[in-house]
């Protein structure tokens, strides 16, 4: 009824909706509908670091899978781990090439 399992997770049960707010979210989109970008700026390069770190995490410390999942070059990750910032672009493995 709830699932695979006999544990009740979050995840198992229905999602109820406002009224007027559409569609239900798709789940593979992972940046909220409501989510704004604060007033006084945000910084990409921090976002970009804790994604890194998230997936090495995900990946046990293994580049080459967080490279996978990040959809980028295992070059980039260990360039962006060195203390690159991926606005410069010369010298930076990642901007010209796409994902391994």
């Amino acid at each position: 009824m709830f699932g695979e399992g006999e544990e009740l997770r979050f995840d198992h049960l229905p999602v109820q909706r406002a009224a007027g707010e559409g569609a239900p979210a798709d789940p593979a989109d992972w940046l909220r509908a409501r989510f704004a970008l604060p007033l006084e700026g945000f910084s990409l390069e921090t976002a970009i670091n804790r994604f890194i770190q998230l997936a090495l995490r995900q990946s046990n410390g293994n580049v080459s899978a967080a490279a996978r999942l990040l959809g980028v070059s295992r070059d980039y990750v260990r360039y962006r781990l060195a203390g690159g910032k991926g606005s410069e672009g010369a010298g930076d493995p990642g901007a010209e090439h796409g994902a391994d």
